[in-house]
């Protein structure tokens, strides 16, 4: 019951944000904060579960982990298509990775990331973006049934997100990936941790 608790919890959260009305006034539209060189910083938290696949079996089917994300990115692409339903541009971001286990026992990883995400940028508040990359983790849970998934590991990991605007130049963030970590076989066994990440956080774009 854990896991529908949480991801209750984060639902209520989301509940809960007050978002004004109204016309934007003297600030910019947001598709405009999206371009070449166009950067933003931005800080995210969430909860990620494993999700028994192939080899993430035994207790590493039982992990469970806060995640805490620090963000820089800069844009690679003023946009691009137009005016075409997927009008967007192509941005770099760079992570800084802290994770938190809480299930089955405590346990710590720190790393960074590097994705690149594709911001649609229609008219309005609501800025949807996919994204994918990988990162390194330095990982330390001290599972049984890890084998020898501490120490260095990689995390490839892809997801959707939004971006919604409840100021001139910041934004709510809510996002979800599919996160894994394994080591790609540069040590054996290569037990590896499939999960689903739900992270929440603020945006602000700079000038």
């Amino acid at each position: 019951m854990r896991r529908p608790r949480r991801l209750g919890l984060f639902a209520m959260i989301l509940g809960t944000l007050v978002l004004p009305r109204g016309g934007w006034g003297a600030d910019p539209a947001p598709s405009t904060l999206f371009g070449w060189g166009k950067q933003s910083l931005g800080i995210s938290a969430g909860y990620g579960f494993a999700v028994p696949t192939g080899e993430t079996t035994g207790e590493l089917a039982d992990v469970e982990y806060v995640y805490v994300v620090p963000r820089w990115s800069i844009g690679l692409s003023d946009p691009l298509g137009g005016d075409a339903w997927y009008r967007g541009n192509v941005e770099l971001v760079a992570e800084g990775a802290l994770l938190f286990a809480v299930e089955p026992d405590d346990g710590f990883a720190g790393g960074i990331t590097a994705m690149v995400r594709y911001n649609f940028l229609p008219a309005g508040r609501l800025i949807p973006f996919v994204q994918g990359g990988a990162g390194i983790l330095f990982l330390d849970l001290d599972l049984e049934d890890a084998g020898r998934a501490d120490d260095f590991n990689f995390s490839p990991q892809a997801g959707v997100g939004i971006h919604y605007f409840f100021s001139g130049r910041t934004a709510f963030t809510g996002e979800w990936r599919w996160h894994h970590i394994s080591n790609a076989h540069i040590d054996e066994p290569n037990r590896g941790i499939n999960s689903s990440l739900f992270l929440i956080g603020v945006t602000t774009f700079l000038k």
